[in-house]
């Protein structure tokens, strides 16, 4: 897969954003942004593309008849799918939550909710503290910031717990 460049990767945080802008308009919904939390450069890969298509049904069926619209992409920042879904935005992040917290592999993703608005609802929000580093008992923004792990290591966690869940489906 390809490695892309630092600037490749802030565009397409960009483009991200436009089609968040998008949804929210063309559907005027909550919607749930689901992707893996990958480091490095190398976020579209055989395993990012992999659980996101394993999860991305998953997501819908817990959503079922409240979908409005769905999208999925891949580009530098990884693959992303997107839902717009008619729910409460606060029930929407409970679900999120409960999905990356209960779910073996819900460590490794990133379920983002934004209101009609646009507006990002926090974990903080609902009562949540913020999440735990994939490899020790930190707050994962402080591991990130301080770069406490080498990305193999976090790579490494994220192939292993996705082998783990393939093993047991």
């Amino acid at each position: 897969m390809k490695e892309y460049t630092a600037d490749e990767l802030l565009d397409a945080r960009e483009k991200r954003v436009d089609v968040i802008t998008t949804l929210l308009k063309q559907y005027n919904t909550p919607l749930l942004v689901m992707r893996v939390n990958y480091p490095g450069l190398k976020k579209t890969n055989d395993v990012t593309l992999a659980i996101i298509k394993e999860m991305s049904p998953l997501i819908c069926n817990l959503l079922s008849d409240k979908i409005r619209g769905k999208l999925l992409t891949q580009g530098a920042d990884g693959p992303s799918f997107y839902v717009a879904v008619e729910e409460d935005v606060f029930g929407l992040k409970s679900l999120a939550i409960d999905f990356e917290e209960n779910h073996s592999l819900g460590r490794c993703l990133d379920l983002d909710v934004y209101d009609r608005l646009g507006t990002s609802i926090s974990r903080q929000e609902l009562g949540f503290t913020r999440r735990k580093c994939y490899l020790c008992e930190d707050f994962a923004h402080h591991c990130v910031r301080v770069r406490r792990h080498n990305e193999l290591e976090i790579i490494a966690y994220i192939e292993e717990k996705y082998r783990d869940y393939r093993e047991r489906a």
